[in-house]
């Protein structure tokens, strides 16, 4: 698990007080829009036949039908419940699916489960599984696929980052931390091979998003076991959704192809080819030659010259960029040097040298969302930057590093503050920077006191922000830890009332962002892409999920 027109989204808020069972069942406009049918009702209707007649051999994949896009670097991992960067956001999302699923609107729709009821208390959810749907190899779908998966996230061994969204469910947080050892005593159950049912330790306002999330995809056991920790690679890996991983060249190409047991509507894509670019200027020239169909991670100087031109799209994305501090590392230790830093970026020059919509924000939950707050965060202020320097015991000229994948747009903007923070508080930051997958394992290791990262929504509701920096969670870079902070997240996830849970964002923020300064936000921004006019269906939603089942390819352009 990123404007000139503004984003408009419509966040599921569960009432948690119905007097009856509420249940969802997917009325056939939803349906085929959930399959990519472009919300045909006749054609949804015949999803059955159209399932049962998949032993129809596959038509070759031609220039017409293989579909190319750009990855700026190679998968951390394609296990989807230990993956947890936005490089894999596309090839899961086509590779498999979850029991729900968004559509354009960000209303939560029924994917692998036909159907689903929540209790009046609104602490169990049941959820029907679709008929008819087969792995990749043709064995059926199954509740204990479901089941197995959600152990596995919530297992210590996995050491998955996300396994704390799953810590609402009964007896889940402690699984995960040894304390139970018993599956069974967990609040995740399969009364029958179609049938799952999540037990919730209280009623929790944005649940029925978090199955729409990769790291809850089911997970056949059986492929595990046999092959251990290689079952994620090609001829080993199966998979439910509109395509199967073909082949993956380290550094080179990922090929996706067609699913021949999907029990959806899918478009004329055979083949998708993320081809592994590093380089923006490389993937740019690749786009300009015919060579890639879609193409998004621009350069910052291309984009300038890009602008106006039909084919750059731009589409709303749910997407915070920030300056992240290891907070027990000299000398970002100092609250007033990191206040300092704060006080001595203009983050309102950001966009002016990006080139691409970047807006300025203090709040680190983004425009569009449920608890964005413009008016949060220091400002800038070099006055007071310097002031606070000299209350923080840090000597003009100090050293300090920062951390950087070494994509340009990055790049770019860590100079940028290396020489806002040189020319106002006179502090030295040094700009270390490394490939994707390298960076990453830096973050883990906290090798470096300052990070530039960003994060963008997996489902779209605060709490998927604010969770981020929660003590027990796996994706908390900065060693932080507040236990006010921890209490107002957490009772804003368990209140129904949307006008609270603002007003708890606003407070949890502020310890966030103005009292402990544990991060500092610097821009919203949204997606822009280049796409071949000969590529039809697109659509990315804010949540940066392209379904390449709604795709059709035309004849390639010369």
């Amino acid at each position: 698990m990123k404007l000139s027109a503004k984003v408009c989204l419509a966040v599921l808020i569960s009432s948690g007080s119905a007097v009856f069972f509420s249940c969802v069942k997917a009325p056939e406009a939803a349906r085929s829009s959930a399959q990519g049918d472009a919300r045909k009702p006749d054609a949804a209707q015949n999803l059955d036949s159209q399932a049962s007649a998949k032993n129809v051999a596959a038509p070759l994949a031609t220039p017409t039908t293989t579909f190319t896009f750009r990855l700026p670097g190679d998968p951390e991992t394609l296990d989807w419940n230990r993956a947890h960067t936005a490089v894999e956001t596309w090839l899961l999302t086509n590779l498999m699916e979850g029991l729900v699923t968004h559509d354009d609107k960000m209303n939560v729709v029924p994917s692998l489960a036909e159907s689903w009821t929540k209790s009046p208390d609104g602490k169990t959810y049941t959820f029907k599984l679709r008929k008819g749907v087969k792995w990749s190899d043709g064995v059926p779908l199954k509740a204990a696929d479901f089941i197995y998966s959600w152990k596995r996230l919530l297992s210590p061994v996995t050491a998955a980052a996300y396994a704390y969204l799953l810590f609402d469910v009964e007896g889940a947080e402690e699984f995960y931390q040894g304390k139970i050892t018993d599956f069974s005593k967990v609040g995740i159950s399969s009364p029958d091979e179609n049938t799952i049912s999540i037990r919730l330790s209280k009623p929790v306002a944005h649940f029925i998003h978090i199955p729409t999330f990769w790291v809850t995809y089911p997970l056949r056991q059986d492929i595990v076991e046999k092959h251990g920790t290689s079952w994620s690679k090609p001829g080993r890996m199966v998979t439910v959704g509109p395509f199967e991983l073909s082949s993956y060249d380290l550094d080179s190409k990922i090929v996706l192809t067609a699913n021949p047991n999907y029990y959806g509507i899918r478009g004329n894509i055979q083949t998708a080819v993320g081809q592994i670019v590093k380089e923006d200027s490389t993937a740019l020239t690749l786009y300009e030659t015919g060579k890639l169909d879609l193409l998004t991670d621009i350069a910052t100087i291309d984009l300038k010259r890009l602008e106006g031109r039909t084919d750059l799209l731009k589409f709303p994305y749910l997407k915070t960029g920030y300056l992240g501090f290891v907070v027990d590392q000299y000398p970002i230790s100092s609250l007033h040097l990191r206040r300092a830093i704060a006080l001595s970026i203009d983050k309102n020059r950001i966009g002016e040298f990006l080139h691409g919509g970047q807006k300025a924000t203090g709040s680190f939950i983004p425009e569009g969302m449920l608890g964005f707050n413009r008016k949060i965060g220091p400002g800038y202020d070099p006055a007071a930057a310097k002031k606070e320097l000299s209350q923080s015991g840090v000597k003009v000229g100090t050293r300090v590093e920062l951390v950087s994948t070494n994509w340009e747009k990055n790049l770019t903007l860590a100079q940028f503050i290396q020489a806002e923070v040189k020319k106002n508080i006179g502090i030295d930051i040094a700009i270390r920077s490394f490939d994707h997958k390298t960076f990453r394992a830096q973050l883990e290791l906290y090798s470096f006191p300052i990070f530039l990262l960003s994060w963008s929504a997996d489902f779209p509701d605060p709490d998927n922000f604010m969770s981020v920096f929660l003590s027990l969670s796996g994706n908390n870079r900065t060693k932080w830890k507040n236990s006010t902070f921890d209490a107002k997240v957490l009772l804003a996830r368990y209140n129904q009332n949307q006008r609270a849970r603002e007003t708890l964002y606003n407070e949890a923020q502020k310890v966030l962002v103005d009292d402990e300064l544990a991060i500092i936000p610097l821009y919203n921004e949204p997606i822009l892409a280049l796409l071949n006019p000969r590529v039809k269906g697109v659509r990315i939603n804010a949540l940066n999920s392209l379904q390449m089942r709604e795709i059709n390819l035309g004849p390639k352009v010369p």
